[in-house]
């Protein structure tokens, strides 16, 4: 997989739900500890290492237990793709749309998973 995949080589739902936790917990706390990965997706502990063993195996971050998670340059890559996409829709969900801030979330958690980074970019230039 490329720093920049295209849709076609794009993860699945939840680990795209994975890296983004990991690098918004980075960018607030410097680290991302399993713990609170798991409280910010709010999912338990088991699902939480056998996730991030797969995206140590796929590449994206580097795990070991009990030490905090670090995105590697591929993973960052893919974090800030989908943090950004995320960004956008629930800047146009809640702009365009009008949906209220907690709606707008829900919407862009939603969307971000199926919607092309090509129609990502066309819902941000159409933002005022």
């Amino acid at each position: 997989m490329s720093a920049n995949p295209t849709d076609t080589e794009r993860l699945g739902r939840s680990a795209e739900d994975y890296l983004e936790a990991i690098g918004m917990l980075c960018q607030r706390q410097g680290q991302a500890q399993a713990s609170a990965i798991a409280e910010l997706l709010g999912v338990r502990m088991p699902s939480v290492t056998a996730a991030l063993r797969k995206l140590a195996a796929e590449g994206l971050i580097t795990y070991e237990p009990y030490a905090p998670v670090q995105l590697t340059g591929k993973g960052s890559a893919y974090a800030e793709r989908v943090m950004a996409a995320h960004r956008t829709l629930c800047r146009f969900m809640r702009e365009c749309a009008g949906l209220s801030e907690t709606r707008a979330e829900e919407a862009a958690c939603q969307m971000e998973h199926f919607l092309t980074g090509e129609e990502i970019a066309n819902i941000a230039r159409r933002l005022p």
